[in-house]
């Protein structure tokens, strides 16, 4: 009980933040989180091989309860134009169903899921657009790229994978855990059968960290290798490997690393947004925002251990606490949007769970109400006016 005092203690000094504009969970199409990995080589002179991986975070689809497991319908359509006069030149669609066994699955941010495929075109300039439908909602996300694929010399693009215990290559996914070997694959045409050396640099916020380099010794169908870079770094970052063979050089870049596991998600943004409701001032909000990625990390931790009431045991209550309302708000509260961006989701952020909650009345137009007691008088009155589960601050009282 003197935990849960001293943490409502701290929020006490919080500000109320401003009211969030509800959305969609297949919201603001220009700023979706889905990735699209492109990378193409040579099958011939005058064809091209384009591979696509296309990257969707759950969090950005709307799941269905059906008996014992959540699922999403979902549409795919990609759609290739000539750059210069837009004449359609591919199209393909499909579906996938993705099923998840529990619903915290569906909001986990780290959980993606993954579809690829291969097009054949003659090199030059084009327009890539990708459109995503959720079946149910009719709801949809969308991207559009400009790609360029161009004769290759000696070096083509380069993607990043891994190699598990059956020997298959997958992509890499930024929450794997440490490799000891990264493999490049790219297309590289040898200027000769005795000149098989390329040179690798790995960079990490435009410092280099490691380079060296590394033989072909085999033949691969297209030219296409896999090629092994020594890769032993656990730290959470962005990082960029160069590779260098005669006049050409390809960059490729990737976030990877072991995963921030104080908190209870990685998406440093969320992090970063539910801070807003644990400062005092909108200005340390502000500055924390402000900050680049690793930053806001040291600067939250920096924080939170000030604030230990323990600091003698390994464990913080006050962070622990703060976790268990974040997860519960997001598994409790998501409905138009995460939980912890829904008024809900920050009373009970701020002040905890309720002493007692009355649901049991509603207006004349049919809108329920939800009322949330304090033990300290406050109240907060709720209520649904979509009559979708999402309820929005009415009033406050104190």
């Amino acid at each position: 009980m003197r935990i849960k005092g001293v943490f409502l203690l701290l929020f006490l000094l919080v500000l109320a933040c401003a009211g969030v504009q509800k959305k969609s969970k297949l919201r603001d199409n220009s700023k979706t989180d889905v990735k699209i990995h492109n990378q193409y080589w040579h099958t011939q002179r005058d064809n091209v091989n384009l591979y696509s991986a296309i990257d969707i975070p759950l969090t950005q689809l709307v799941f269905q309860k059906e008996n014992d497991h959540f699922f999403s319908d979902i549409n795919f359509t990609v759609v290739i134009s000539k750059d210069e006069d837009n004449i359609q030149v591919f199209r393909q669609s499909w579906s996938e169903k993705i099923i998840e066994s529990y619903y915290e699955d569906t909001r986990n941010r780290d959980n993606i899921f993954r579809t690829d495929l291969n097009i054949s075109l003659p090199p030059g300039d084009y327009k890539y657009f990708l459109n995503i439908q959720d079946k149910d909602s009719r709801e949809n996300l969308q991207q559009t790229l400009d790609i360029s694929l161009q004769e290759i010399e000696f070096l083509g693009t380069a993607l990043p994978f891994t190699k598990d215990n059956n020997a298959e290559y997958n992509l890499l996914e930024p929450t794997q855990e440490k490799i000891d070997t990264l493999f490049l694959r790219c297309q590289v045409n040898l200027a000769d059968t005795t000149d098989r050396e390329l040179f690798y640099k790995i960079s990490s916020m435009d410092s280099a960290i490691d380079s060296g380099n590394v033989s072909i010794h085999f033949a691969s169908p297209f030219n296409v290798y896999y090629i092994p870079i020594p890769f032993g770094y656990e730290e959470q970052d962005h990082y960029t490997v160069e590779l260098l063979y005669h006049s050409d050089k390809q960059k490729t870049e990737f976030e990877f690393g072991k995963q921030n596991r104080k908190y209870w998600t990685t998406d440093i943004k969320e992090v970063v947004g539910v801070m807003r409701y644990i400062f005092p001032t909108y200005s340390e909000y502000k500055e924390l925002k402000d900050l680049d990625k690793k930053d806001q990390w040291k600067k939250i931790d920096a924080y939170w251990k000030s604030k230990d009431p323990t600091p003698d045991t390994p464990d913080n209550p006050l962070l622990e606490e703060l976790n268990n309302r974040a997860r519960f708000v997001n598994k409790n509260f998501s409905v138009l949007m995460q939980g912890w961006r829904s008024d809900r989701g920050r009373i009970y952020i701020i002040y905890g769970e309720p002493h007692f909650i009355d649901e049991g009345y509603q207006n004349d137009m049919g809108y329920q109400f939800q009322k949330w007691v304090y033990p300290n008088g406050k109240e907060f009155i709720f209520i649904d006016r979509t009559m979708s589960g999402d309820y929005t601050l009415y009033k406050e009282r104190f």
